[in-house]
């Protein structure tokens, strides 16, 4: 008897085994492989706001319902923007702008640097200037601002007060889907195509870790078949190779290949796969650009959407994050 209780223990306990290896083994099958994580994208949301400037009048400085500032805080709850860039912006609408993204759900760290101090609608201290938004940290202690030492000789006069632009390239170092990524923009002056020049030495492999994604956005004044562009473009007029190390967010967007900007290149023999055009930003001219480096970015598309509180146009892009060993 005690044999045969013994036999139906070891029966009982082979039973178990073999229906709990059967759940197992269903459960695999129905979870299936891991698949890859999806590739990340990155979205930049760039804008000329025309913060002080004579041409926007409702907005003068302001922060209030009409202005740019609103625009950017309605468009970025709607985009949801990894990456905010902006030019001709007061330092007090810039902070104006950081409080309603935070009331708005869409908290932001930026940072901020003024060209110059005496706008006449930017307030008691007058700065104007240039600003960067990430949904990632920014430490206080890490964006960079670099005035170009090729001016132009620009200089603004208020109030019978002449001060010298200062125009330069702000840097922020954040993070993106867990990484590091250095995001930076500029407006540059076209009367001193070398401060394009000044970008790509600052933001070349070596100057920045070769481990490091940059994102790169900002109103250049310069049209892309501008000698100048070729230091940022990552190819000539149509595939030439350049001294750039840039994709641009529209420049694979065939539509434009042909009827883009005035100022674009005319890209049809060939079949290229990439082109130094695009969609105009402010009235028929392209201005405006979104570039992401090639070795740590690919795809790339824009769009350029014109609202009626600044001459520019509001120009979002989304990358695609490489995998780079």
């Amino acid at each position: 008897m005690k044999g045969t209780g013994a036999g139906r223990v070891v029966r009982v306990a082979v039973a178990v085994l073999v229906a709990a290896a059967a759940l197992v083994l269903v459960t695999l099958v129905r979870k299936g492989p891991d698949k890859p994580p999806a590739p990340a994208e990155v979205r930049v949301l760039h804008y000329n706001l025309c913060g002080a400037a004579a041409a926007c009048p409702w907005n003068s400085g302001g922060s209030g319902p009409g202005t740019s500032v609103e625009r950017v805080v309605k468009e970025a709850a709607a985009l949801q923007p990894d990456l905010i860039t902006l030019n001709e912006i007061c330092a007090t609408q810039y902070k104006a702008l950081v409080a309603q993204l935070k009331d708005a759900g869409r908290r932001m760290y930026g940072t901020y640097a003024s060209s110059q101090d005496n706008v006449p609608n930017c307030g008691p201290t007058g700065e104007f200037g240039t600003a960067v938004l990430s949904r990632g940290t920014i430490e206080p202690e890490g964006p960079d601002y670099r005035p170009f030492t090729r001016t132009g000789d620009e200089t603004y006069t208020n109030a019978g007060r002449t001060v010298p632009v200062r125009r330069g390239l702000l840097c922020a170092p954040t993070r993106f889907a867990g990484k590091p990524l250095l995001a930076c923009t500029a407006h540059t002056n076209a009367k001193a195509p070398e401060q394009l020049r000044e970008i790509r030495d600052r933001l070349a492999e070596g100057s920045v870790a070769r481990e490091t994604p940059v994102l790169f956005a900002g109103d250049l004044n310069l049209q892309p078949n501008e000698p100048a562009l070729g230091y940022l473009y990552a190819h000539g007029s149509g595939d030439d190779e350049s001294a750039g190390r840039f994709l641009e967010g529209d420049e694979t967007d065939r539509k434009w290949f042909s009827q883009g900007s005035t100022g674009g290149v005319v890209c049809t023999g060939s079949e290229p796969k990439r082109c130094r055009n695009g969609e105009p930003t402010a009235d028929d001219r392209k201005i405006d650009y979104v570039f992401a480096d090639t070795r740590h970015f690919s795809g790339g598309r824009s769009d350029a959407r014109l609202f009626e509180e600044s001459d520019h146009a509001m120009v979002t892009a989304v990358f695609t994050l490489r995998a780079v060993p």
